[in-house]
């Protein structure tokens, strides 16, 4: 089952409270329309190993954040699918999982802790006036006083992390499309910044339906089309996407393309590989690429990318996320230029 409701906040930045030793969150306290809001955000983690794995991307350029500026503050509930604002880690290409990186909640060595990370981060956004921060994760509410910024009713969002591929004793929590997040907007200096949080036991890659960890095949596929040889396992990004064209000048891709390298030491055959996109359509693969090829691959309907911005994955024969990309409406809009990634 997924989460029982799923939002987003968009609100002003007032106040922080680390998480004291024991205590898995860190508070962030916003307001939006004369209302308080409390945000719990986890820096730890119930289960071993308990460090929380964190990614912070001072330059996030991601196409949904122009919709997300449109916004009226307040709370927005949301619907768990694609073409919308809600956010999926792993469908919406928002990074590649090796770029999380791990960090205790506390440090009684002097060394920096998630606490301190976060707390760097608000106290830049409390800072500026005209910052916004939109949040994600599951709301919630209280007849009483709230127990650490004191406001009444108690209200705020929880599960601010990463939502699927869970591990089992938390499987009523998987869903698709509804992973927390916290992004945060300084329109004056045109900037976005992305806070994406995901426990060490979540799984990368699930099922599409149910958001289940597909733990089989977790991070890998087989070398069985590549090579022959059975058994043997590879990471993903095996093949790279590594460049778009969007916006083609002449008719030999009128629908555009889409570049692959292969970085591995191995052939690998893209028998029962595809692209996708943002819509359904999807665009079939096939033949060989030796190692260190790379090949621009001409598309066509029901394939096609958007030129305001939109996402490329590239998928294997077992269903699994090899790479994906994602880019923006002003990259798209250099017409005969490929973007890379």
């Amino acid at each position: 089952m997924p989460l029982k409701s799923y939002a987003v906040l968009k609100g002003r930045p007032r106040a922080t409270r680390v998480s004291a030793e024991g205590r898995p969150h860190f508070q962030l306290h916003l307001e939006a329309n004369g209302e308080s809001h409390r945000v719990a955000i986890n820096v730890r983690s119930m289960l071993e190993p308990s460090e929380m794995e964190y990614l912070i991307k001072l330059r996030f350029g991601h196409p949904i954040t122009a919709a997300l500026s449109r916004l009226a503050p307040g709370l927005h509930a949301l619907e768990c699918k694609p073409g919308g604002l809600a956010l999926d880690y792993i469908r919406l290409n928002l990074f590649p999982r090796n770029q999380f990186m791990k960090l205790p909640s506390h440090q009684f060595d002097g060394g920096t802790d998630l606490n301190q990370v976060l707390e760097g981060i608000f106290a830049g956004a409390i800072s500026d006036p005209g910052c916004w921060v939109y949040v994600y994760g599951e709301p919630w509410e209280a007849d009483a006083f709230d127990r650490v910024f004191r406001f009444q009713p108690s209200r705020g969002l929880h599960d601010v992390h990463m939502n699927q591929g869970n591990d089992p004793c938390h499987l009523e929590q998987d869903g698709c499309w509804q992973d927390g997040a916290v992004l945060i907007e300084h329109p004056r200096q045109q900037r976005w910044t992305g806070l994406f949080l995901k426990f060490q036991s979540q799984s990368w890659h699930t099922d599409p339906g149910s958001g289940h960890a597909l733990a089989p095949t977790e991070g890998a596929f087989s070398l069985a089309q590549m090579s022959g040889c059975n058994g043997a396992r590879l990471p993903e990004s095996t093949v790279r996407i590594i460049a778009a064209l969007v916006h083609p000048l002449d008719s030999k891709a009128p629908h555009g393309s889409v570049s692959l390298l292969n970085v591995s030491p191995y052939p690998v055959d893209l028998g029962g590989w595809h692209l996708a996109g943002d819509a359904k359509g999807k665009w079939p693969l096939r033949g060989r690429l030796a190692p260190g090829e790379a090949r621009e691959i001409p598309l066509g309907p029901p394939m096609t990318l958007g030129r305001q911005g939109g996402i490329v994955t590239l998928v294997n024969h077992e269903g699994l996320k090899v790479h994906g990309v994602y880019y923006t409406a002003e990259q798209a809009a250099r017409a005969g230029w490929r973007i890379p990634f």
